[in-house]
């Protein structure tokens, strides 16, 4: 193989992309000799898992941390820039985090400053901090900004039990731009794997700093391999959720019946079949209310015009309750076709394996019922009005769970959820 062929990437029916600069053996020599040591909270989550090592020259801008120029806070003696862009396997609020320490050193390469990043900030370190050799330096739990001394930490402790314990401010994917082409893939599905997955990592901060971090011990790359790293460990990192994810993974609502009283549909006089208003079902309002408070994801599956249900849905306060919508106008097929059930899967960046545990509710046998159980989900009945059928005409339209009250469906999901935990 020639020079230029170890240099690029060769795929059919492309242009040969250049692989990213690798790390050169004497920074990476250099960077392991002078590599931080970082203490976290004894309860601490998450660790480091790989580094992006950049050797700057005088006057460089940092590759990786875009918020400020390390070079501002460079003594004069300053010759170059050691900086880590540490990766983490996540920060309690997002699946994304970067932080930073920058070493400053003279022609010798002898360390003579460090800053390192705060929440988008450069903050200076003591050279008190150093000990053998190497920089000693305080992570916050859970969101790993640095600092040179537990005091400051301990000092924002409200905030962090907060963000640590609680569950308001869980953002589940939080991409800066520069990522966000690379990871167009993620779908609201992932984002909803990243949420639970965060939930289950809230901890209590202990605020004692037993936990260490030798960063000389974790895997070193140069930033243009880190750069293109990222989007692939996050995708890694969907993918073992997704695949270790038990439970319930979405539930799909009729409308008319199951939500709101066909009877009390109002119809326009100057557009065929168009609703403009209905009322709803007792106890559909505290369904939805529990179905979001259980963190589920949510699709309305309906057969009819869209704006009939932006009328009806909005109108009573329900339509920002869905994830998404696949109604019939827009699909241009009616249940109990797949399609209009898939079209909500997609949409939700579910799969076709992911279907027998997924719920349908819907009042209609023949619609709801039938086009569920022929995807392999788990169906449930509401027998509330006397419009439909209530006897199943064949297997398929035979339900999994008869209820008789909206409400009733949170019971059969705690249930089943029960039993998944039990197994």
């Amino acid at each position: 193989m020639n020079n230029q062929d170890s240099k690029t990437m060769t795929d059919p029916g492309t242009n040969p992309a250049p692989l990213p600069e690798r790390i050169d053996a004497a920074t990476a020599l250099l960077a392991r000799q002078l590599a931080p040591i970082l203490l976290c909270d004894k309860n601490e989550p998450f660790e480091p898992v790989v580094i992006g090592i950049s050797h700057l020259k005088r006057g460089e801008p940092s590759p990786s941390f875009h918020h400020k120029n390390p070079f501002t806070r460079a003594p004069n003696r300053t010759n170059s820039v050691l900086e880590y862009a540490i990766w983490w396997n996540g920060d309690i609020q997002h699946l994304y985090e970067l932080d930073h320490v920058w070493i400053y050193l003279n022609e010798n390469n002898s360390p003579i400053h460090i800053t390192a990043s705060a929440h988008g900030e450069m903050i200076n370190i003591s050279q008190s901090n150093w000990q053998d050799r190497q920089i000693r330096l305080f992570c916050e739990p859970g969101k790993h900004a640095l600092a040179p001394t537990s005091a400051e930490i301990i000092e924002k402790r409200a905030w962090l039990d907060e963000a640590c314990s609680g569950c308001e401010q869980i953002y589940g994917f939080q991409i800066p731009d520069a990522f966000k082409a690379h990871l167009s893939f993620l779908s609201p599905y992932d984002h909803f794997l990243a949420c639970d997955y965060l939930r289950k990592k809230r901890f209590q901060p202990s605020y004692s700093f037993e936990k260490s971090f030798d960063l000389s011990k974790v895997p070193f790359v140069s930033w243009n391999e880190l750069e293109t790293l990222i989007p692939r460990l996050l995708r890694d990192q969907t993918e073992e959720l997704r695949k270790n994810k038990r439970g319930i993974k979405a539930v799909f609502l009729d409308s008319g019946d199951t939500l709101i009283d066909e009877g009390t549909r109002i119809y326009s006089e100057d557009r065929e079949n168009l609703i403009l208003s209905a009322k709803p079902i007792e106890t559909s309002r505290q369904l939805l209310d529990g179905l979001k408070e259980r963190n589920y994801l949510l699709a309305l599956i309906g057969d009819g015009l869209e704006q009939s249900f932006h009328n009806v849905l909005k109108k009573n306060g329900f339509w920002d309750y869905f994830d998404v919508v696949s109604i019939s106008e827009n699909c241009g097929i009616t249940k109990p076709s797949p399609r209009i059930f898939i079209e909500a899967m997609m949409q939700l960046g579910l799969r076709k394996d992911d279907t027998e545990r997924m719920i349908m509710l819907g009042d209609n046998l023949s619609r709801d019922i039938r086009g569920a159980n022929a995807l392999g989900m788990t169906t449930v009945w509401i027998d509330w009005a006397p419009r439909h059928d209530k006897e199943p005409k064949d297997e398929l339209e035979k339900p999994d769970y008869r209820i008789t009250r909206p409400i009733e469906l949170l019971d059969i999901i705690d249930k089943l959820e029960s039993e998944e935990t039990l197994d």
